[in-house]
C-alpha cells in the first residue's frame, strides 16, 4: 500500500459509501423477509461467539438491559401525547 493509496481512502466519499451500504441492507431486508432477517441475526450471533466465546460478559448484558430500559421508559412516555 502506498501513500498515494492511503490518501485516495481518506478522501473517498464516505457519505455515499453510507448510502449505498444502507440502500443494499434495506433491499435485502425486504427480499430476506422476517424469517430470512432472523436467520441472517442467527448467522451474525454465531459468528461472534466463534469469534468471542465469552460474549456477551456480564457488563455487556448490564449495558444492553440499561439500554433496553431507557428504550421502554422512552416509548411509554410517548404514549398519549399525541
Amino acid at each position: 500500500m502506498t501513500r498515494a493509496d492511503l490518501i485516495a481512502f481518506a478522501r473517498r466519499d464516505w457519505a455515499a459509501l453510507d448510502e449505498e451500504k444502507a440502500r443494499t441492507w434495506r433491499d435485502r431486508k425486504r427480499s430476506l423477509g422476517v424469517e430470512g432477517a432472523l436467520g441472517l441475526a442467527d448467522q451474525l450471533r454465531r459468528h461472534v461467539l466463534a469469534v468471542r466465546p465469552e460474549w456477551p460478559t456480564s457488563d455487556e448484558r448490564s449495558d444492553d438491559l440499561r439500554h433496553h430500559v431507557r428504550v421502554s421508559e422512552a416509548l411509554a412516555a410517548t404514549r398519549g401525547s399525541s
